[in-house]
């Protein structure tokens, strides 16, 4: 995926001056936070707004097409260098200054700065994850634009789930360490902001939880901000045969959740359902796979791609698709797409958590190893059931998943926080909608 989609919607009748902030370059879009804030830049721009970017520069250059279609979309581009020595810093002063070594991390003083002497140019400043939290959270404190802090997930719930699965100590020990840490910055970063956006009740009931155990007020300026999926580049290809027997798994393959994810499947899942159908292969589609990953190219069946020029034509090509995910917390991007292309997915608990497919109707939810093989064989011996889902997911992300509705809720949610209403609570797509065409 080069370049974002273009957005389907008319000027907005209120123009906003908006400011930004994120801790990765947009493009190219390798992580899931790239792709929500590209496609929110690209949003925002076909809405009329004024927008700057300030961005770290923390790797994955664009090409020269990607880094001109940010510029025109964009009043100005403010990036920030991001060395090898903001590593050393962050691990010798997330402790003593009682930070998650992720925000420790991104507490990028030249971004900081430059913020703050702008921020009076804004209506709004938006700051997506809370790895940049400390960029922003002094702007209140001063008056002028509204802040929005985009927790999206509940880190603090992220990380107890990847420490619950971690594969050795270590892991363990990093992540039990940032969970404690998490706990108490998820508390209280969300006071210094005028809206904090999470994407669904789970992850509103885990930062209360924080709230509750740091004795700090329960978080009440939150809004619901999903986003949403490339539903058209995502969507059933009649042209592409599916391969007989394939299952598919799609995500960025250094993500220690996704990595935990498919060495879950391939230790408990995947020898029974090579036992009950020889036949089956498996690919594992994705972004810079680690070794652990590519290892499991030792399994009978199983193929690691690494990058791939269009992970929509590897979905299309699949009978069945898989998220096992065993930790994470918050939206999993994958599930939308797979739903989108109208391919059969069978996922886990955790991974439907945000999305919140209908279980049975258009999507297979299985938690323990043997529901999950058991869902996975039911859906290659049975092309009937594969369709009936495929049809009835795909219906269900056109409804809820895409792109320009939750951003629009998002807009709705800036002129609240400007005039002074109220956190909105609304959550589906088809009442951000409305209210939208009300304001």
């Amino acid at each position: 995926m080069s370049l974002p989609s273009t957005m389907r919607v008319g000027h907005a009748a209120r123009r906003l001056r908006i400011a930004v902030v994120c801790s990765r370059n947009p493009l190219p879009m390798n992580y899931g936070d790239q792709l929500t804030v590209a496609h929110l830049l690209s949003f925002l721009a076909a809405r009329g707004h004024e927008v700057d970017l300030f961005h770290v520069d923390a790797g994955g250059q664009p090409t020269d097409a990607q880094a001109q279609w940010v510029r025109e979309r964009c009043r100005n581009v403010f990036s920030f260098p991001h060395r090898r020595t903001d590593l050393f810093k962050a691990a010798l002063t997330a402790l003593p200054r009682g930070l998650p070594f992720q925000a420790a991390l991104f507490d990028n003083a030249g971004q900081r700065r430059e913020i703050a002497a702008r921020a009076a140019d804004y209506d709004v400043v938006y700051t997506y994850y809370i790895r940049s939290g400390e960029v922003t959270r002094g702007l209140k404190r001063q008056g002028g634009p509204a802040t929005f802090i985009a927790y999206q997930l509940s880190q603090s719930l992220n990380t107890r789930r990847i420490s619950e699965n971690a594969p050795n100590w270590r892991y363990r020990a990093f992540y039990t360490l940032e969970r404690k840490l998490l706990e108490s910055y998820e508390a209280r970063l969300w006071q210094d902001f005028t809206r904090s956006v999470l994407i669904g009740p789970a992850d509103v009931q885990a930062v209360k939880a924080c709230c509750e155990t740091q004795g700090q007020p329960l978080i009440d300026n939150y809004v619901f901000g999903a986003h949403g999926g490339d539903i058209d580049r995502f969507a059933p290809k009649a042209d592409v045969a599916p391969v007989p027997g394939r299952v598919i798994f799609c995500g960025v393959m250094r993500n220690p959740t996704n990595v935990q994810a498919v060495q879950w499947f391939a230790r408990h899942v995947w020898p029974a359902v090579k036992a009950e159908m020889p036949n089956a292969t498996w690919d594992i589609v994705g972004y810079d796979p680690w070794p652990e990953v590519r290892a499991l190219e030792a399994l009978e069946g199983v193929r690691v791609t690494g990058s791939v020029p269009d992970p929509a034509e590897y979905v299309a090509k699949a009978e069945v698709c898989i998220n096992p995910m065993q930790a994470g917390a918050g939206l999993q991007n994958k599930l939308i797409e797979y739903l989108a292309s109208g391919t059969a997915t069978v996922a886990t608990s955790v991974a439907n958590e945000g999305i919140r497919a209908t279980p049975g109707e258009e999507v297979l939810v299985a938690d323990s190893p043997e529901d999950f093989a058991a869902a996975v064989l039911r859906l290659l011996r049975d092309p009937g059931e594969r369709a009936r889902l495929g049809v009835a997911g795909r219906r269900f992300a056109e409804d809820n998943w895409s792109w320009e509705a939750h951003w629009l809720k998002l807009e709705q949610d800036f002129y609240d926080a400007l005039d002074g209403r109220p956190p909105s609570r609304i959550q589906s797509p088809s009442e951000a909608l409305a209210a939208a065409a009300v304001s």
